[in-house]
């Protein structure tokens, strides 16, 4: 996409597709969650190491082994799987360019490198996100990442928009 349509997606919204609404990308993004937590969950009860007084911790490298987790889980997911991480597959959903094309390598990455601002206020996570998807209105519904990466989140079914 060159810097003029992304530029005019920014100011006027996209065409193509229309995007989903904001409830059923919260249901998406708990069902992901639940993946990836499940998936730490056991990389944690594998690599635990028991300290002297019974406790247990976990080594550095598993911390790190988090982060690339969590950022492999959606963008690997993303690309691959035409927009689709296993939660939005469940709820019928995919993330596409603006004008619906598929995602892009640069795009898929540049989603996923936006989570931790989406994510932001950590207390109550992904606040600020999701007041970026009410705040762009109705015919775009972009969290931040979408505004980066030029995308937008769609329903898989035409006939349910």
């Amino acid at each position: 996409m060159d810097s003029a349509e992304a530029r005019r997606i920014l100011v006027h919204g996209s065409t193509g597709p229309t995007p989903c609404g904001l409830g059923i990308r919260i249901v998406a993004g708990c069902l992901d969650f639940g993946v990836i937590t499940v998936v730490l969950f056991w990389l944690s009860l594998f690599t635990r190491e028991e300290k002297s007084d019974g406790s247990f911790t976990l080594p550095w490298w598993v911390y790190v082994m988090y982060l690339v987790w969590w950022l492999l889980y959606y963008g690997v997911f993303e690309y691959f799987w035409n927009g689709q991480t296993p939660g939005k597959r469940a709820t019928r959903i995919k993330a596409v360019m603006g004008g619906g094309a598929a995602l892009t390598p640069i795009a898929a990455a540049k989603r996923t490198l936006a989570r931790p601002v989406d994510l932001f206020p950590y207390f109550t996570p992904y606040a600020l996100g999701i007041l970026w998807i009410v705040v762009t209105g109705e015919n775009r519904r972009q969290r931040i990442g979408d505004l980066w990466a030029g995308t937008k989140v769609v329903y898989v079914d035409a006939e349910r928009s």
